[in-house]
């Protein structure tokens, strides 16, 4: 797989139709998912040629924790759904790149077990609320 949405296209085909869904879609009217998908597809690579990369590194920091590369995974609830080791395994696949895991309020797995999974690792955490759940509404 080449592309973002080519995984996406797997987890079509190896994942329970009602939990693919889930996982896929977006909140409300999915308004805010197709401005991402928008957004993204607005961004260009400009390719430098004849220039010395021999140095180039794509590590930053953040909120002042050193990080190999300028991505870290985003909140994502109930990992557990598509795979037996859910956020412990995201948290472990971050720490192995050195990088963040943003741990979801919705979490499969308690954030314990999630922070041993990854020790000496920092985690961010998502607070959200839901009209549901005494949340705002829109």
């Amino acid at each position: 797989m080449v592309r973002a949405w080519e995984y996406e296209c797997r987890a079509a085909e190896l994942l329970d139709p009602h939990v693919f869904t889930w996982f896929a879609g977006g909140a409300g009217a999915q308004r805010t998912l197709r401005d991402n998908v928008e957004a993204f597809a607005r961004w260009r690579l400009r390719p430098r040629v004849l220039v010395d990369v021999s140095a180039a590194s794509p590590a930053t920091t953040v909120l002042g924790q050193a990080l190999s590369l300028p991505v870290l995974a985003a909140p994502v609830a109930f990992q557990r759904y598509v795979h037996p080791d859910g956020e412990a395994a995201m948290a472990r696949a971050c720490a192995a790149v050195g990088t963040v895991m943003c741990m979801s309020t919705m979490a499969t797995t308690s954030f314990a077990d999630i922070a041993a999974a990854a020790p000496g690792r920092p985690a961010g955490c998502s607070s959200t609320t839901s009209p549901t759940a005494g949340g705002r509404r829109h």
